[in-house]
């Protein structure tokens, strides 16, 4: 036995079938690659997400008071257990001269603290560090002037500063979709910071907590939203009095100061009273007595009632300035109202809508990755295990000269095996490579380009490469010793002979007569070679319809996510802002806002009763912001307000008897037509039937008449805020009617659908990038898959197709032979691939997304299409390579017999 003739005989088998060897390597890279790249892609953000939290010191929670904090409320916080507690300021400003909202913050020292980009931090009240997005506005060293909404009450004690330099911030995440604000046009544009002393608030704004038991916790992971969703409900206990005592001692400090004001008015008035009676009597005595005016006695009077009159001036001064404060403490009284506590989370937090796109973001392509790549690699093992059974085979004649010259079974199936490692091994290191360095890198920037965080850094996550290595053996060395130590139990005369074809069999096509004689010669051969080779029929199909559902669940979801934004925005909400009213308004400042409304910029309002809840469901850890509308006119909210049901797009009305819910919510609720569901209003809960749900794609509504609101808390209905649709709807007019709606004193916030839809585009461009790219591994997976079934079907065959070339069949005819059974294979193939295809789509579509947001299920025309003429176009080229290399085949040398 030679060594030499053995290995150069392993050679042989590689450079001899180098179209086999591709397509192993070819199967094993892209599933390795797919595999590999999506599967890190989500760790890979999380822990750089994580590495940034840990960095910056993130708050856990925080409490942010309408009335600031109290003493008292501080003395409460500072009690919790194995908590760090900091107290700051924040307050929202215009840049002067523009409609552009910054939302500035005082310096941290421990928590949620900001990372320098370039510069430095601010040290003195005059100095102040931008947000990064703001450098290419701005420099370091140059000034930068903030109007403050209420200049009597600012918060900040000047309005200009010099940029020390720009920061990044630990809670507002993304640089585009800052969230809304209460100054400018009503939507974030940056952020700021500045030194504690710049601010001359009486009370902190908020409280920012870090918790020990959280410490060194991935937030991304069940036990931290667990134990976060402990201490919020704790915290919420332990603040729910607060405002009710804070309110009874604003109360009660208010009417003090009123009841000493009027005390300390009357008392005056009273002096100034009795004095002027005073000097009245003894000018009446002097007269009375004759006195002469020129008289000592009647100087000094004199002088008395001169002192006396600049006295009485100066305490004038003093009852208009003490009626002025008196008359702002009973109008502070009569608009008191409950101060609010307000818990809030990461996500919750105004500003942490980045924060949310950010998490969303990775759980969708996590769970893209936890689906695509088992289809894919399953389908792609099929094919390779189909392979590696053809190449033993071929095989079968050298394994017999082998064996006759003394070689073992095992030096044999050695070499099988080692061809299977090479391919396979090679296919899947380069798969590894790529996916952990180009896919999902690639991946990752194209989600993080708009966030602070910035590109995902690379980690090495030893189970995803050994799976995807496992696999390979799996898939190509496997086979190859199975088969081969199969194959090998028969003698080596045996092996030296040519298997026996597959045997054919009456196909039921058969017995139905009134078909089957119509058919020619070469359809019904066709006919039964297709069941006559049965495994290669069933590697087809699958094959095929692998391909195809993959590529349709790819262009289904970017079909989906392209659909939300124009659906929701187009179809079923028809108003530009949402105007919100303070409950202190006055009269004269309600008459304000309805000239505002009648300008010619509006094009139609509608007045609305609207409530922003949260809402704590059943099995969902965070609580869910949801915006209650109520309505005493049903046909007016229509005009703003598209109410139908998404699957017939039937219209819903709403009744007395129950609510209409938005469909994610509906979801949330786990809630049908007729269920009831639990909804807190006013902070009391209530228990209420469903008896819609309207199609929405992103948010959380309800809707109710006002009779049914009426019937349910015994509350009356009352405008409190405005629908609006503007005649010019560009986002530059929105922003600026926004603008001059939040100038109204009576206005408490302007909500834009610019904002949600920024949101909405940030998350559907992330997620179409990864569906392109997987759109295209797709496509190569079954351009893959269709070449190595076709070459194996040839070299199988290929006495088969000599024989009936020598019969007088024509080149085109010889090719259609063999290749019309790949083409009705395929066909059988891109059905079932479609069927499949729609069904992994709906089931991805209901893992990606957030509890916020779901994506429009239903998918346009090309989605079906492109498929179907993606496979056509792979056949067509094929087809064209298979009749070319027909024709170059020897077909005599292939009729050789064996012997």
């Amino acid at each position: 036995m030679s060594k030499k003739i053995y290995w150069k005989d392993i050679r042989h088998s590689f450079s001899k079938s180098k179209g086999r060897f591709l397509s192993i390597f070819s199967l094993m890279m892209i599933g390795a690659l797919t595999l590999v790249g999506l599967k890190i892609t989500a760790p890979n953000m999380q822990r750089t997400a994580q590495d940034y939290i840990n960095e910056t010191h993130l708050m856990d929670l925080s409490v942010i008071g309408s009335y600031g904090l109290s003493d008292d409320d501080k003395k409460e916080l500072n009690s919790l257990k194995n908590t760090d507690v900091e107290y700051g300021y924040l307050t929202d400003v215009t840049i002067k001269n523009s409609s552009k909202a910054i939302r500035v913050f005082s310096k941290p020292d421990n928590i949620s603290k900001f990372k320098v980009v370039s510069g430095k931090l601010p040290t003195s009240s005059t100095e102040i560090a931008l947000a990064s997005s703001l450098s290419s506005n701005y420099k370091i060293g140059d000034k930068i002037t903030f109007t403050q909404k209420d200049e009597e009450q600012k918060a900040l004690k000047k309005n200009t500063f010099t940029i020390t330099g720009f920061v990044t911030s630990s809670e507002i995440w993304n640089n585009t979709n800052m969230g809304t604000s209460t100054a400018g046009s009503g939507a974030l544009t940056g952020y700021a910071i500045t030194a504690k002393k710049a601010f001359q608030s009486e009370f902190y704004t908020i409280a920012r907590l870090r918790y020990t038991d959280l410490e060194g916790v991935d937030y991304y992971s069940k036990t931290y939203q667990s134990r976060l969703n402990t201490h919020q409900k704790a915290l919420e206990k332990l603040l729910k009095d607060n405002g009710q005592v804070r309110y009874q001692s604003l109360k009660t400090q208010l009417t003090d100061s009123i009841n000493k004001g009027d005390s300390e008015i009357a008392s005056v008035k009273s002096q100034l009273s009795q004095t002027e009676n005073t000097l009245k009597q003894q000018e009446d005595l002097l007269k009375a007595s004759g006195a002469p005016s020129d008289s000592q006695a009647m100087k000094s009077l004199e002088e008395a009632k001169s002192k006396f009159s600049a006295e009485k001036t100066k305490a004038d001064e003093k009852i208009k300035t003490a009626e002025m404060n008196l008359s702002d403490a009973k109008e502070n009284l009569a608009t008191l109202t409950v101060p609010t506590y307000t818990v809030y989370t990461r996500s919750s937090l105004p500003g942490g809508e980045g924060y949310t796109t950010y998490d969303s973001s990775t759980t969708s392509i996590s769970s893209v990755g936890n689906i695509f790549p088992i289809v894919l690699y399953l389908v792609a093992a099929m094919v390779t295990f189909t392979t590696m059974t053809r190449f033993v085979d071929e095989e079968r004649n050298n394994a017999g000269i082998l064996r006759a010259l003394g070689y073992t079974n095992k030096n044999i199936i050695t070499k099988f095996v080692i061809y299977g490692l090479i391919a396979s091994l090679s296919g899947t290191i380069l798969g590894i490579l790529i996916g952990n360095f180009y896919i999902s890198q690639r991946i990752g920037t194209i989600v993080t380009a708009n966030t602070v965080i910035g590109s995902s850094h690379l980690y090495f996550y030893p189970s995803y490469t050994l799976l995807a290595l496992l696999l390979a053996l799996v898939s190509a060395v496997l086979p190859a010793y199975l088969v081969a130590k199969k194959e090998l139990t028969e003698e080596p005369a045996q092996l030296l002979l040519a298997k026996p074809p597959v045997s054919g069999s009456k196909i039921f096509l058969e017995h139905l007569t009134f078909i089957w004689k119509r058919l020619s010669f070469t359809h019904k051969a066709t006919a039964r070679n297709i069941f006559r080779y049965k495994q290669r029929m069933l590697m087809t199909i699958f094959g095929v319809a692998g391909s195809v559902a993959l590529l349709f669940a790819g262009l289904g979801i970017r079909s989906s996510l392209s659909g939300v934004v124009t659906s929701q925005f187009g179809d079923i909400l028809h108003y530009d802002l949402i105007v919100s009213q303070k409950t202190t308004a006055t009269t004269a400042q309600e008459k304000s806002l309805q000239k505002r409304l009648e300008k010619e910029t509006v094009k139609k309002d509608f007045g609305i009763d609207f409530m922003s809840t949260q809402q704590s469901i059943s099995g969902i850890t965070e609580k869910q912001d949801v915006s209650v509308i109520i309505t005493n006119r049903e046909e007016r909210l229509r005009q703003f307000i598209t109410l139908r049901n998404r699957n017939n797009q039937k219209n819903l009305s709403l009744s007395d008897n129950g609510i209409i819910i938005s469909e994610k919510l509906a979801k949330l609720y786990d809630a049908k037509v007729g269920s009831r569901i639990k909804i807190n209003l006013d902070d009391k809960i209530y228990s209420v039937k469903v008896t819609g749900i309207s199609e929405m794609y992103a948010s959380h509504f309800i809707y109710m008449t006002a009779d049914f609101y009426h019937k349910l808390t015994d509350k009356d209905y009352q405008t409190n805020a405005y629908l609006v649709s503007l005649k010019d709807t560009s986002s530059k007019n929105i922003r600026a009617v926004a603008t001059t709606f939040l100038k109204e004193d009576s206005v408490a916030a302007v909500v834009q659908n610019t904002s949600l839809i920024n949101q909405l585009k940030t998350v559907s461009h992330s997620l179409q990038s990864v569906m392109i790219i997987l759109i295209i591994l797709s496509i190569l997976l079954g351009i893959v898959i269709l070449y190595n079934l076709t070459n194996i079907n040839v070299a199988e065959r290929i006495r088969e197709l000599s024989t009936i070339k020598v019969l007088g069949f024509h080149n085109k005819e010889v090719t259609m032979y063999i290749y019309r059974e790949t083409i009705i294979l395929s066909l059988i193939g891109i059905l079932v691939g479609l069927s499949g295809g729609y069904v992994l789509h709906h089931f991805l579509l209901d893992m990606i997304g957030s509890n916020a947001i779901m994506f429009n299920p239903s998918v346009t025309w090309e989605v079906y299409l492109i498929p179907i003429l993606a496979i056509i176009l792979i056949l067509s080229v094929l087809g064209w390579f298979v009749n070319h290399s027909l024709r170059k085949v020897d077909m005599l040398e292939a009729l050789k017999s064996v012997e």
